[in-house]
């Protein structure tokens, strides 16, 4: 179990580089984003992103799951892999443009031909984004993922600065900076990390057979959580306007904090439950893994439920202030998201794809009827409220069907009370809570966890 932790360590050292100083970046960003773009310009480019995200897995057949786990998998060629992977993302992007050209001409959308050129350079420049991330995990580069991390954030953050104050070039500034950063990460990723040698422009029949076998399920999988992360979006813009998605948009910002924790651990992890995976967990890395990453993600979620006006006051301009009210309920969801996705990464070393896209598209059905409800009464709140429901359903699914196939070592009802605790707090933060009651529950929090604390302290020092 030592040598696992290590590993896992070790991993979680080179992501937290990467991504520590990429998202803190972007984050102190935001308070430029809401004093120099509209609510209605914001909330426009906030659902091209989203549309983005919906196309990548129905295009791609969502081919870049399988890219980690066959490459990582010894009875595959990873450069086989990934020319598999590469070439069914070039038919993809492929359809995608014919398709945006046919738009273009017919007017079938009524969308500026800006955001149509958007949504295409975003998708592909996204897709081998994710392709080649993968691949570098399966390779176990997570080093160049760290490094180019790093400079793509710090040019997109150069070049919002640059082109949205000096140059106020707006919207389109805003457009440009995101995909100039994803370009130089990946055109950095392809050099340094030596995977344009890897890459070869042949049809490998024999291995995208079982490859999309893997992924196919997935394809429900990726759009369900994509309901569950930004149908809320689509239906907040059809019943209030895209004035207020832009106020929800931004809501999300602060969560995001939460996320970038989750992400650190969860990159470092999906490497460990593939290679160290044990249906019996005899050693206890899987469930004390498990409950050390939910205790952090509860924690930090308690802490940002504590600093969440002050937090908005500073990054919230004008208009966008109002969004401090959805960040609670997103937090709280982010945290179900990030557990869920957790748990995933353990149906994933077992193939067992079926079962995370069923539970995925309950929790996303479950998020549907609730956005169409809580929006129409209470609007952008409603939204996040529906969104923690969904999370927390595939959450609930999740942990049920895991039961089936391994046997963590958790200490189940420490896990339930720590829950309840910052679901409370989540609820006395959205209408504005004491702050005394709310640093009361962060307290019992910690008690109840106290004895993940010491181990937690000793891992960072070493």
């Amino acid at each position: 179990m030592k040598s696992k932790n290590k590993s896992l360590l070790k991993n979680i050292g080179l992501f937290t580089i990467g991504s520590f100083g990429s998202k803190i970046l972007s984050f102190l960003l935001v308070p430029l984003y809401t004093a120099v773009l509209s609510t209605a310009e914001y909330g426009s480019v906030d659902l091209i992103i989203s549309t983005s995200s919906l196309l990548t897995p129905i295009l791609l057949l969502s081919i870049f799951d399988a890219t980690l786990r066959f490459g990582m998998d010894p009875k595959y060629e990873k450069e086989d892999v990934l020319s598999t992977s590469i070439n069914i993302a070039i038919k993809g992007s492929v359809v995608l443009i014919v398709g945006v050209i046919i738009v273009s001409i017919t007017h079938i959308v009524h969308l500026s031909n800006i955001y149509l050129i958007f949504l295409c350079i975003y998708f592909v420049l996204g897709a081998l984004s994710q392709i080649l991330n993968l691949y570098l995990r399966a390779k176990n580069q997570a080093s160049v993922i760290a490094i180019s991390g790093i400079i793509c954030t710090l040019v997109t953050c150069i070049s919002n600065i640059i082109l949205l104050l000096v140059f106020k070039c707006g919207i389109v500034g805003y457009m440009i900076s995101n995909t100039v950063g994803i370009l130089i990460q990946n055109t950095y990723q392809l050099f340094i990390g030596k995977i344009y040698k890897d890459i070869r422009l042949k049809n490998y029949r024999d291995l995208s057979k079982p490859m999309l076998k893997y992924s196919f399920p997935l394809i429900a999988n990726s759009i369900s959580w994509w309901v569950n992360n930004a149908s809320d979006r689509y239906i907040l813009t059809f019943l209030k306007g895209i004035s207020e998605n832009g106020i929800y948009s931004v809501s999300y910002k602060i969560p995001t904090i939460l996320s970038m924790f989750q992400s650190i651990f969860y990159n470092a992890w999906s490497i460990s439950a593939i290679a160290e995976f044990d249906e019996y967990d005899k050693d206890g890395f899987i469930g004390n893994n498990y409950s050390i990453y939910s205790f952090i993600s509860l924690g930090i979620c308690s802490v940002l439920l504590i600093l969440n006006i002050p937090l908005a006051t500073l990054l919230y301009k004008g208009n966008y202030f109002i969004a401090w009210k959805c960040v609670p309920f997103l937090l709280m969801g982010t945290v179900f998201s990030g557990i869920s996705q957790f748990e995933g990464s353990l149906f994933a070393a077992t193939k067992n794809t079926n079962s995370v896209a069923k539970t995925t598209i309950i929790g996303a059905i479950v998020n549907i009827g609730c956005n169409f409800i809580f929006i129409y009464f209470i609007g952008a709140t409603g939204a996040a409220l529906a969104t923690l429901i969904g999370y927390l359903v595939t959450w609930m699914l999740r942990t049920k069907y895991l039961q089936s196939f391994i046997k963590m070592k958790v200490n189940w009802r420490n896990h339930f009370w720590s829950i309840m605790i910052v679901c409370i707090q989540s609820i006395i933060a959205t209408v504005g809570g004491i702050f005394l009651l709310q640093v009361i529950l962060f307290v019992m929090l910690i008690v109840i966890n106290r004895g993940y604390i010491v181990p937690i302290l000793s891992k960072l020092l070493k």
